[in-house]
């Protein structure tokens, strides 16, 4: 059954889909749908009656972790059809989204470029800077030139191709403003920090801000900032941003040395940046995220789920796009804790705190004090993720 969702807003710098590109989006969409809840999980009963028996017959025991898990699914047909199905549904959503912001991309650029300048935020490009290679060396979650992609002069491209592809990516989940995950690490916060009114925000790996606007809605008397690695999207984040009349401070900068002075944020935030970068870049991002905390700051943060089940099958299923979608540090995030991180950036046991999220088909969020059984989880795991952060404290 095709399905459809409602149109992301319509805001000024948003590339609009004329009819054969809406319907290629939302066939798109249907496809992935089915796929999560009338194909995935079929993965499991292959893995039981099929694959364990397999494994045995040759091995004489089960597997012993999630690699062997790994090689043993790939070669199940079952699986290589999902997987080479989920790849290229992948592809045909960036082709799709590609091609709409190519065909107007003249006219975005000039959108950008004449953006009123009434909400007052700014941006800082840095002609000299040096994209870090970890992102430079791969087009993550299959982004054709990711987040540093710069095209020509005032290119916004990379930026309107995230926010519509990521859009229809989150099956629309992530709310017509594409705020989700910025909403509820804003919401929690004001839950768990009812006092706190910080005067100065950092939100790190802001791609085009939609995880910033949810902080200067929150706190309209607060100076809002929002870093990233790639000009084009930064230019569309900015522009967008100012036409949706909210002051949001964006620059060019490496998260793992940024010129922000010492203990200058009340809070840093990040929204999905973890599972996008490298484990030695995570540490010293978040030693720098220690340095530029004011005493007392926060460090708040969430991203998708560690592995915190047994099930080799479930940490296959979890890990498959390190493997396969152009997430290559996907894995080593989800084998790590985020306390482990925080203890590595120089935070005490005392100063960390987790949660685990999850988030109904409505887009509603909850937070929990351990993570969910997949059985206890809302159908096909849309949402789950973990939700952590430390004060400094000296």
């Amino acid at each position: 059954m095709a399905v459809s969702i409602a149109e992301p807003f319509a805001h000024d710098i948003m590339p609009r889909a004329v009819h054969d590109e809406h319907a290629r989006e939302n066939a798109t969409l249907s496809m992935k749908l089915h796929m999560t809840y009338g194909v995935y999980g079929g993965d499991q009963a292959a893995y039981q009656h099929n694959a364990l028996a397999r494994f045995a017959k040759s091995h004489g025991r089960a597997p012993a972790d999630k690699t062997e898990v790994r090689h043993l699914m790939m070669a199940e047909p079952f699986t290589q059809m999902w997987s080479a199905i989920a790849r290229s549904l992948q592809e045909m959503l960036w082709d799709n989204v590609g091609g709409c912001v190519e065909r107007q991309l003249p006219d975005l650029i000039d959108a950008a470029q004449y953006a009123p300048r009434q909400a007052g935020g700014s941006l800082r490009l840095n002609p000299q800077f040096k994209m870090p290679r970890y992102l430079s060396a791969v087009d993550i979650h299959a982004m054709p030139g990711s987040y540093g992609a710069d095209l020509t002069e005032g290119d916004v491209y990379a930026g309107a191709v995230y926010e519509r592809g990521a859009y229809y990516y989150t099956k629309g989940l992530v709310g017509p403003l594409s705020d989700g995950s910025g909403r509820s690490l804003v919401e929690s916060f004001c839950q768990m920090y009812p006092k706190m009114r910080p005067t100065r925000i950092l939100d790190l790996g802001c791609a085009i801000g939609a995880s910033s606007l949810p902080w200067a809605d929150a706190f309209p008397d607060a100076e809002v900032f929002g870093i990233d690695v790639g000009p084009a999207i930064l230019r569309y984040g900015h522009a967008r941003s100012e036409y949706l009349g909210r002051k949001v401070h964006f620059s060019q900068q490496d998260a793992e040395k940024t010129d922000f002075p010492d203990d200058y944020f009340d809070v840093v935030a990040t929204a999905g940046v973890f599972h996008e970068t490298s484990a030695r870049a995570s540490v010293n991002i978040m030693k720098e995220v220690r340095r530029i905390l004011k005493p007392g700051g926060l460090s708040i943060n969430s991203d998708i789920p560690h592995q915190h089940h047994d099930d080799l099958h479930d940490q296959f299923m979890l890990d498959w796009d390190c493997h396969y979608n152009s997430e290559p540090f996907w894995a080593q995030w989800t084998a790590m804790t985020s306390h482990d991180l925080m203890a590595k950036a120089g935070f005490g046991p005392e100063q960390v705190w987790e949660r685990w999220r999850d988030r109904d088909h409505q887009g509603n969020f909850s937070l929990h004090d351990r993570p969910k059984d997949p059985s206890e989880s809302n159908q096909g795991g849309i949402g789950k993720g973990v939700f952590w952060g430390a004060t400094k404290t000296t």
